[in-house]
């Protein structure tokens, strides 16, 4: 017998048992993006906004949103149509970020929760999905322009009882330096100490050039390089305070 044949003889049995048991396999669940971009007006430039996920059902609340997302905007945008009778809204904002071209946030997958009950309909046992599990991918590397910025994707989705955010942090992603190897460290947004950073290697030679900067260790390091090969991230620009 051929191994092609043994594989399908193998396979066929196992996959009647799941269907005739009703065990589900996740179902990849259709959306549509409403927009997306690095800007959103929704709490912009207010540095303890931390980024939010949301859920909009109604149309008085998806025009609050609506308004305070465009409002920088000059003429603002007309209000996507939305039949909240069938659909609803799905909002991610990263949050206030101190540069573009880096940061991004996405929507990528949406998959169906099964439900853990079956349902007889048309001759068959089913499985009908009781809510959604949202595949979230985000970065809050520092890109290459200084401006603030508030990434953000909002789509619309069929509507479901219930919402489940999974968010993915993209490679390197770290907290602090025992998260990466050993000639790395985890290099973090400048003044943000206690947050999220990215395994750099550790430079291994510096210019001799004095452009001292305070570490997130208190300590005051010649300049950026300095620091780094020290495997410390940057507070601030200068000396540190006494």
């Amino acid at each position: 017998m051929s191994r092609l044949k043994r594989k399908i003889l193998l396979v066929f049995p196992l996959l009647f048992i799941a269907l005739s048991s009703g065990v589900g396999f996740p179902q990849s669940v259709p959306f549509e993006t409403i927009d997306k971009g690095e800007i959103s007006y929704f709490n912009y430039g207010d540095p303890d906004f931390l980024g939010a996920t949301m859920v909009i059902r109604d149309l008085k609340t998806w025009g609050w949103f609506w308004k305070l997302h465009t409002q920088g905007i000059d003429p603002s945008p007309a209000l996507p149509p939305i039949d909240f009778m069938k659909e609803m809204v799905l909002a991610v904002l990263l949050g206030y970020q101190t540069s573009g071209g880096g940061p991004w946030i996405e929507i990528k997958t949406i998959e169906g929760i099964q439900n853990p009950l079956r349902t007889y309909h048309m001759n068959f046992w089913s499985r009908i999905p009781l809510g959604i599990k949202v595949h979230i991918e985000e970065n809050r590397e520092p890109g290459l322009l200084t401006i603030i910025t508030n990434p953000y994707h909002i789509i619309k989705v069929k509507n479901f009882p219930s919402v489940i955010f999974q968010r993915h942090h993209p490679e390197g992603y770290c907290r602090e330096n025992m998260d990466c190897e050993k000639n790395e460290y985890c290099k973090k947004r400048m003044g943000d100490c206690e947050g999220p950073g990215f395994c750099r290697p550790k430079p291994q030679a510096c210019i001799q050039l004095y452009l001292p900067v305070c570490g997130c260790d208190g300590l005051t390091y010649g300049n950026e390089c300095e620091a780094g090969a020290a495997g410390v991230s940057v507070r601030y620009y200068g000396r540190c305070e006494d």
